[in-house]
């Protein structure tokens, strides 16, 4: 395994994925050492945005980026798409070490569920196989199940579901609920070499639309398929309103609420496909590039590297409030004397 020189300027990044109710945002908040991240108590979302959480891993200054499932019920599996490549092209184009990810499963789900096998297929898209081996494959809720049971589990998810990514070179883990668990999880990755994922090797270096990337395609797959039967509903709508009786108001009220319903479920499904039509990598350039010029060269160049990486990767992801004290504490070293909001407010 080899290491990096440690650098003060040098900023880290490290994705936290996983379908709802994984424990994502639980493993950061631990991770973190404090609650920055609100953490939900069901199967709904919590996570509704990407989150940057600033994170020391030993002498290691790391972002770690708390992201929404693909079976998220609040936004589709396009928007977080875009979301997720929009930081992640992002962080290629300032040169941030992205360090790993770290996918998050539930041990004690009795089954791999759709939305598992959907969200870990995306997840496998956005990765490639030459950026598997930096991945942590983790189990989580180990209090909650019989260790026998979990590890009969386990074992099948090393033989099965897991088995591709165990090939090229990813590791599995356990997270026991303490900080010290999670900070062992990702010490394991700090100390890596950065690696480049094939979504970003699409989007920068190919220059494609999102829908032509690996991951784009398979959620434009099922995008295509839903919108087909959103059609054929309002098909069916329309034929059953057109044999109603005049005097039948009731069900002419409940025809009117299902197209109406059907309606903006099309119209949501048209917007998710323009999203995935999107150049991301020349949007995320010439934002980039316009936060530079409005700052102006000679100021520019005058701001230290990791306030001004941390700076402008603001502009894509969201930093929780809770994170401030330890963002203050790494501005401070980097020679910034004002406080992280009014940094944030002046760049």
């Amino acid at each position: 395994m080899e290491t990096n020189t440690f650098n003060e300027e040098e900023l880290n990044m490290i994705l936290v994925m996983g379908v709802t109710g994984s424990g994502k945002s639980y493993f950061v908040n631990k991770l973190a050492d404090r609650k920055v991240v609100e953490i939900g108590d069901d199967l709904r979302s919590c996570t509704a945005v990407c989150a940057a959480v600033p994170v020391n891993i030993g002498r290691t200054k790391v972002l770690c980026i708390d992201t929404p499932g693909f079976d998220d019920s609040i936004k589709t599996d396009s928007q977080i798409l875009e979301e997720i490549s929009r930081i992640l092209t992002a962080q290629h184009e300032l040169g941030v070490a992205l360090k790993g990810i770290i996918y998050l499963h539930r041990i004690t789900d009795i089954r791999y569920a759709g939305s598992s096998v959907k969200t870990l297929e995306i997840f496998k898209q956005i990765c490639g196989p030459m950026a598997l081996k930096n991945v942590m494959l983790v189990s989580t809720r180990w209090n909650e199940i019989e260790e026998s049971i979990g590890a009969a589990r386990e074992q099948q998810l090393r033989d099965e579901f897991w088995a591709y990514m165990m090939g090229h070179g990813s590791t599995m883990a356990r997270f026991y609920g303490s900080r010290e668990s999670a900070v062992g999880i990702a010490s394991q990755l700090v100390s890596r070499q950065s690696i480049v994922l094939e979504l970003q090797r699409e989007l920068v270096d190919e220059g494609k639309m999102l829908k032509e990337t690996a991951a784009g395609a398979y959620v434009n797959d099922d995008l295509s398929e839903a919108k087909a039967q959103i059609q054929a509903e309002l098909r069916d709508l329309e034929k059953l309103r057109q044999t109603l009786q005049t005097n039948d108001r009731a069900l002419q009220r409940k025809v009117r609420q299902d197209e109406t319903r059907e309606q903006e479920m099309l119209q949501t499904t048209l917007e998710d496909e323009d999203r995935l039509r999107k150049q991301i990598a020349a949007e995320v350039r010439e934002e980039i590039e316009g936060k530079k010029k409005r700052k102006g060269k000679s100021l520019w160049a005058m701001i230290p590297i990791l306030p001004a990486l941390v700076g402008i990767i603001e502009m894509f992801v969201g930093i929780p409030p809770g994170s401030t004290t330890l963002l203050a504490s790494w501005f401070s070293a980097s020679g910034i004397a004002e406080s992280v909001s009014d940094f944030f407010a002046n760049f």
